[in-house]
């Protein structure tokens, strides 16, 4: 895939996204994605001391939400959160609320939320202490999302949890 696609999408598609209501924030990425790196948003030259053909540099627009600017932040991004990663085996667990409850959790959010955290966190726990599944405490990272791919109320706590007995150090 190109990485161009978008922009071009975007600049053939420019006038009638100008001319939808849109949030100020809208406005200015669909200006940003549709111009970034072309004359519109600005050059630079350059040109060797010996004078060879000058370079055109188009400017880039930094907007966070296009492709080709984000794309150092997003890597960066990637490496940080890689870096918060356990150091050792682990596996992924999902706990999600039972639908029955939904009606109840958009009145109470905070109060659900921390019932989620709560009980995923003593169920794996408990699991992984018993002799049956390992008996050791496990290190655990949560996370809540509260909306499912088709953008549909779904609170479910994402957790990874470590797979190996950690070492304890010899005390000196």
């Amino acid at each position: 895939m190109s990485d161009r696609l978008i922009q071009k999408i975007f600049q053939s598609q420019y006038s009638r996204l100008a001319d939808s209501k849109q949030p100020l924030k809208n406005i200015k990425a669909i200006d940003a994605l549709a111009y970034c790196r072309t004359p519109e948003v600005g050059s630079t030259y350059y040109q060797c001391e010996e004078k060879h053909k000058a370079i055109e540099v188009h400017h880039s627009c930094r907007n966070r939400s296009c492709y080709l600017c984000a794309q150092k932040s997003r890597i960066e991004w990637i490496d940080r959160q890689r870096d918060r990663l356990f150091n050792c085996s682990h596996f992924h667990v999902i706990f999600t609320l039972p639908h029955e409850y939904l009606a109840l959790w958009r009145y109470n959010e905070r109060f659900f939320s921390a019932l989620l955290f709560r009980a995923s966190q003593e169920t794996l726990v408990s699991l992984m202490r018993d002799k049956k599944y390992h008996g050791i405490t496990p290190g655990i990272m949560t996370a809540l999302h509260t909306w499912g791919r088709q953008l549909t109320l779904h609170p479910h706590v994402h957790c990874l949890v470590t797979a190996e007995k950690q070492r304890r150090l010899a005390s000196r």
